[in-house]
């Protein structure tokens, strides 16, 4: 927020848009509700009967909600997970079902289909809460069940026993990941899941829900001075940034500012990111770790970690808000990110108003937020964690939804995107998060070798590969060494990589990965084709 702020006082910025990772499911959630909101995970603890776990992986990605569903499951809920990879919180839940990557808009249709065949659906109660009900009854009748069953390449009485344990079972909540938005089509494929929450009637009532995440950071955008522009910022896309600086011109962007993004090796084309950027005058990067952007900058400003500053942290997966507070000075010339945004603004001529200590500006942040209890002095004086007053634990239980007609709305139509992998590049390539880091945040000293590439030992034994050789992924876009690791859990048209990895080491997997800009300002790095070859 604040280094926003900071370039909005100096006058506006080219800014570069885009999600890493969760565009496209905050813009299919909006279309449907209005706006992403969640139940309270502590609401689902108590209510839920089952936990429909779509495309995420908690155990990795989310673990403060594991004991919450393991609780759950010694009352007696149910925990299915839906995920074409058998992840590790598979190992916590009653059943996995794992279809064939980027098909869960098709799952969900072929879902609804055996819902309607089946259950009592209450078309009259869905059709006064929503709009487009009808067109959406008729996307889902013109898909054949034949079709779901191929794209998902799952048996039909996997699919009607999904879809009949979802509805029977009272209340039930979906709870959306990451994976599932990473396709071109990812924003309908949410919009198709939260209509199982519709039509199954599991949405505004305790331990219900379908459930991604929420976004409170608008609510403090009254700091970023937009007014002090001099004019409209430009953007260039994140996952074109090559394209997009040689095309923005009149004038040509000369300097780029990079704080706690490593752009370069998270987004597609890395070598044509880091090509771009090398025409530029001036670069600075403000970063914990010399990643491969800040390998490309002409001043690297070392930046504090969460352990060694005061900040404010709303959360997109809960409703508390919380304090951070240092807990070790800082190491070495490390400053904290609003101490380099005002030292700068010292030297430019408008540090007053960027002065004020990190206590003043957590509370100036947390202006929206008072009346329901949250300041400075109410967080220090909770122990520094705070739940808003009156936050809902059930969104949407009045029926009304934040959509312009206050109504849900389901989608109109069907666009397909075949995510199938064509003959010369046979294998889905797979991005996957792990529990020793946070996207790039990874220790020189862990990116020694080749990456692994799990893969299926059927996989292996076509490209004449056994456990531990070394081999090279290719796709049309370049190849990455790996070392393969036979996995007989795996899905035998996939391979799955570890992202984050680091370019100059030799281990990034983005080297793999189409450009390809998606309508939420997401990126499909899961809809990407390669074969594995001998090294």
């Amino acid at each position: 927020m604040l280094g926003e702020r900071f370039f909005n006082l100096y006058g506006g910025a080219t800014h570069a848009v885009g999600r890493y990772c969760a565009g496209e499911g905050d813009y299919g959630t909006t279309q449907s509700f209005g706006w992403p909101e969640i139940h309270d995970p502590l609401d689902l603890a108590e209510h839920s009967r089952l936990f429909l776990i779509w495309g995420r992986n908690p155990a990795v990605t989310n673990p403060h909600m594991m004991p919450l569903i393991k609780a759950a499951r010694a009352r007696g809920a149910l925990a299915i997970v839906v995920d074409p990879v058998r992840t590790p919180t598979a190992r916590d839940c009653d059943r996995g079902v794992h279809p064939r990557p980027g098909s869960d808009g098709h799952l969900a249709i072929g879902m609804a289909k055996a819902m309607l065949a089946h259950r009592p659906v209450e078309r009259e109660r869905v059709a006064t809460i929503s709009d487009h009900f009808e067109a959406y009854l008729g996307l889902v009748d013109a898909m054949s069940m034949d079709e779901v069953l191929a794209r998902t390449d799952l048996p039909r009485e996997t699919i009607e026993w999904l879809a009949l344990t979802y509805y029977d079972t009272r209340p039930a909540t979906i709870l959306q990941g990451i994976g599932l938005q990473q396709y071109t089509r990812g924003a309908q494929t949410y919009r198709l899941i939260a209509a199982l929450g519709m039509l199954a009637g599991h949405i505004g009532v305790p331990g219900g829900g379908v459930n991604f995440a929420n976004w409170p950071w608008p609510r403090m955008r009254h700091v970023v001075a937009e007014d002090r522009r001099a004019a409209a910022p430009r953007t260039v896309p994140v996952s074109r940034l090559a394209a997009g600086l040689a095309a923005t011109t009149d004038p040509a962007v000369t300097t780029g500012c990079f704080m706690g993004s490593n752009l370069v090796n998270q987004m597609p084309d890395p070598a044509g990111a880091r090509a771009a950027l090398a025409k530029l005058d001036f670069i600075v990067c403000v970063d914990q770790f010399l990643t491969d952007t800040a390998e490309c900058a002409h001043l690297f400003l070392p930046s504090t970690t969460f352990l060694e500053e005061e900040d404010f942290l709303p959360s997109y997966g809960h409703h508390w808000v919380q304090l951070m507070e240092p807990v070790v000075a800082p190491l070495g010339q490390a400053r904290s990110d609003l101490a380099i945004l005002q030292g700068l603004a010292e030297r430019l001529g408008f540090g007053a108003d960027m002065a004020g200590t990190p206590a003043a500006w957590i509370d100036r942040l947390t202006e929206p937020f008072r009346a329901q209890g949250v300041s400075y002095a109410a967080l220090r004086a909770a122990g520094g964690r705070l739940r808003p007053e009156g936050q809902p634990q059930v969104p949407w239980a009045d029926g009304k939804f934040s959509t312009p007609s206050g109504r849900f709305v389901f989608p109109e139509r069907f666009d397909d995107d075949p995510v199938l992998p064509p003959a010369e590049y046979p294998l889905h390539l797979l991005a996957l998060a792990t529990s020793n880091a946070t996207n790039s945040q990874i220790l020189e000293a862990r990116q020694a070798g080749e990456p692994a590439a799990r893969v299926h030992p059927s996989a292996a034994a076509t490209a004449g590969l056994g456990d531990g050789d070394r081999a090279v992924l290719v796709s049309p876009r370049g190849r990455l060494p790996v070392r393969v690791r036979l996995d007989a859990t795996t899905r035998a048209d996939t391979v799955l990589v570890t992202k984050g990895e680091w370019l100059k080491r030799g281990r990034c997997l983005n080297v793999l990965i189409e450009p390809r800009f998606t309508a939420g300002t997401g990126t499909a790095f899961n809809q990407n084709f390669v074969r594995l070859e001998q090294a």
